[in-house]
Formats: structure tokens, C-alpha cells, sequence
């Protein structure tokens, strides 16, 4: 097992960025089907390397738009804001997809 020091601001980030890029990978590239999600984890000298594996539906998030965060509460739409987090949490996120498999790989510099 990989034992890792970080500050708890920095897994608390991690955290959250991992938890809604799963659940958005459950929702949409699985909808009501069954599927398999893998989570790598590396330690790249100070840098966490977490990159979540799946096969079902390809779906590029880093193509989603920044939302507009000036616009008032009833011109907002629910949700979207998922992968502006993701983005503001993690240092770097990349998505990659082939005839195998889904991939989106985000990276955390390690205080």
C-alpha cells in the first residue's frame, strides 16, 4: 500500500475531484447500464497521478464550457458545475479515448 503526506487541503481536493469525476463516469458513460470503473493511483516525485479507467460511452469532459458563474441563480442551469470544480481543484486534467477504453487523467502537485 502507497502511503502518501499531503497537506489536508490537498486531499480534500483529490477527494472531491475524484468523487465527481466517478459519479459523472456512473451517470453518463454507464447510464442505466452496468459498467466498470478502475482508479490508478501514482506517485510521480511530487506528483499525484490519479487516472480513471472506463468503457463505456466516450465522453470528452474537458470540452465542457466554464459556466457562468456571474449569471444570477434563475438564469443558471442545475448542474454543471462539476468539471469547473474538477479543473479549479487538480493541477492538470486530460481525457483520452480509443477503441479500448475511456481515460481522464488529473494531476495534483504534492505540498
Amino acid at each position: 500500500m502507497m502511503k502518501i503526506a499531503a497537506d489536508p487541503a490537498t486531499v480534500l481536493h483529490v477527494q472531491l475531484a475524484v468523487d465527481e469525476a466517478s459519479t459523472n463516469i456512473i451517470k453518463y458513460a454507464y447510464g442505466e447500464e452496468e459498467g466498470r470503473l478502475k482508479i490508478v493511483m501514482e506517485l510521480q516525485g511530487n506528483e499525484l497521478i490519479i487516472t480513471l479507467i472506463n468503457w463505456g460511452k466516450p465522453f470528452d469532459p474537458t470540452t465542457i464550457p466554464l459556466p457562468d458563474l456571474n449569471a444570477t441563480l434563475e438564469d443558471r442551469k442545475i448542474g454543471g458545475l462539476g468539471m469547473y470544480f474538477i479543473r479549479r481543484m487538480m493541477d492538470e486534467v486530460n481525457y483520452s479515448f480509443d477503441t479500448k477504453d475511456n481515460r481522464l487523467i488529473m494531476k495534483k502537485k504534492l505540498s
